[in-house]
């Protein structure tokens, strides 16, 4: 075989073991739709505050669940794989913690959200992912 040749088929091998990784990692996905809502504690916003929605369907034990952090009006975007792509289409139940430091200066935070909404077991916030973007009623805790 040639040097040319040895070249070529090297190129052929390389271009295929990428391309193999590059569509393996993307199979795995579930398609997304665009989802967004809005987060009140007592009435309030509550900035920074975490919601994941587990899917009542469970997926694989490896698969991200969407989630979203509360921005400082109170709307949050959901992201399940990368920024702000969504979650799958299906029927969640939302858990939410709003982290919070006691004073600026311990270093101590406490979860202001009551701990009913911390557990998929006992949190009573529902959400539905149809086809297409999706707003979301407003979740609020009491």
């Amino acid at each position: 075989m040639t040097d040319l040749g040895r070249l070529i088929c090297t190129l052929v091998v390389a271009s295929a073991l990428i391309q193999s990784v590059g569509c393996s990692s993307g199979e795995a996905r579930r398609p997304t739709q665009p989802a967004s809502g809005t987060l009140k504690i007592l009435g309030k916003a509550a900035p920074g505050a975490t919601l994941v929605f587990h899917p009542d369907q469970p997926w694989g034990k490896d698969e991200p669940k969407p989630r979203a952090t509360v921005k400082p009006d109170g709307s949050f975007e959901v992201t399940t794989y990368e920024g702000n792509d969504g979650a799958p289409e299906g029927n969640y139940t939302v858990t939410v913690e709003w982290f919070v430091p006691n004073k600026p200066d311990d270093g101590n935070v406490t979860n202001r959200a009551p701990a009913k909404y911390g557990k998929a077991q006992s949190s009573p916030l529902k959400a539905t992912i149809g086809k297409g973007p999706n707003s979301l009623p407003v979740m609020e805790l009491k």
